[in-house]
């Protein structure tokens, strides 16, 4: 009899039944098994039966991967665990197709110049050694050696040998180069793809945890100020569940081109995850930072949308945002606990709004929890 898994965990997460019932936590001992852990992490964030969810859950229980670990326990301190985070944290720790893609590219470029060292050695040898019979031939002609005529045609025969030995490693250095820089191509378009969110093509989560750690650098090496705003869509799960999937991509992207016009060398928008973006600002106040997203956010607010898909209006789409600026003795993890906390402000103030960072938010913010 097949042993249906998915029912198997379904009953139990909706009986919420003590693990030591649970079939599928206990091996054939019934001994403790870490799919009690398992199912009890998929049970406790409401997480969908599905493979990847089961994968990033597995991990987080039985694996070794550190900053997967603390990337959910954060997320899961900030309330933010669902289906679409453990989607993006799956994909930014899972998804090994782009550094397939990027290794496949590099193994290729290195076997084009084993190939083609090994036709430029040959061509090398060969050349000594045409010319090694030309000096032969030149002797036994100085030398009364056999038929004059037979030799200077051997003379022309190697000449020729050489001509063509020359040309067709001119030949191949010329097809290495080409298809190196197709390869050099194919390489960029890889990184790029592994840098880029494929709904809004803005950078993404990755590429901003790269981005953070040069604006740190760039803070300590040249005392470079910058700054960090979290910016979240208003409502957008009503959106989805209203509208559908389809018409919650629709908002998104238009969103991100709305962001998109704020990014310049000192400024870059990405997509944090779900239905948020992060916003990171060198140089410029954060007075001026804070003004032109605010005017992004009252101009989006003033327009009635319509759902392309079945033609009934939205209505308004608003967005909340956190900002922070980040000071000397900042981490990573307070700049972004600071923004986070300017966020649950703007959200818990009524929403569509944007929120500076001050310190009495982290107390308001502990006394609601």
């Amino acid at each position: 009899m097949k042993l249906d898994i998915k029912n198997l965990f379904e009953t139990y997460l909706r009986d919420k039944r003590d693990v030591e019932t649970c079939p599928v936590c206990t091996d054939q001992q019934s001994e403790y098994s870490p799919l009690a852990e398992i199912t009890n992490f998929l049970a406790r964030y409401k997480l969908s039966l599905n493979a990847k969810n089961f994968e990033l859950a597995w991990e987080y229980v039985c694996g070794n991967k550190k900053e997967l670990k603390v990337e959910l326990d954060e997320t899961a301190s900030a309330s933010r665990m669902n289906d679409q985070s453990a989607y993006d944290l799956h994909e930014k720790y899972f998804n090994p197709s782009i550094d397939e893609q990027i290794e496949r590219i590099f193994l290729q470029a290195i076997e084009q110049i084993r190939n083609t060292t090994k036709v430029l050695n040959t061509g090398s040898e060969n050349a000594i050694r045409h010319e090694n019979q030309l000096i032969e031939q030149a002797d036994n002609i100085r030398g009364g050696k056999g038929s004059l005529d037979s030799a200077i045609q051997k003379m022309l025969d190697l000449s020729t040998l050489m001509v063509e030995s020359t040309r067709e490693n001119q030949k191949q250095i010329s097809h290495t180069n080409e298809r190196l820089e197709a390869l050099q191509q194919e390489l960029e378009v890889a990184r790029s793809e592994a840098d880029h969110d494929k709904l809004t093509r803005l950078p993404n989560r990755r590429k901003f945890d790269r981005d953070l750690d040069l604006a740190f650098q760039r803070l300590q090496d040249e005392q470079r100020p910058f700054g960090l705003a979290f910016v979240d869509v208003d409502h957008f799960k009503r959106i989805n569940d209203t509208f559908g999937h389809d018409c919650g991509d629709r908002v998104l992207r238009m969103i991100a081109d709305q962001l998109s016009l704020l990014s310049s060398n000192r400024c870059n928008i990405s997509r944090y995850g779900g239905e948020e973006f992060a916003i990171l600002f060198e140089d410029d106040s954060i007075d001026d930072v804070f003004e032109a997203i605010d005017g992004c956010r009252l101009g989006l607010s003033k327009k009635s949308l319509v759902d392309v898909g079945s033609g009934r209006p939205i209505g308004r789409v608003t967005f909340s945002v956190g900002m922070a600026q980040c000071l000397p003795g900042d981490t990573k993890q307070t700049l972004l606990r600071k923004a986070d906390g300017a966020l649950y402000n703007a959200k818990s103030e009524g929403r569509n709004m944007v929120r500076k960072y001050s310190n009495d938010f982290e107390n308001r913010r502990a006394s609601d929890g």
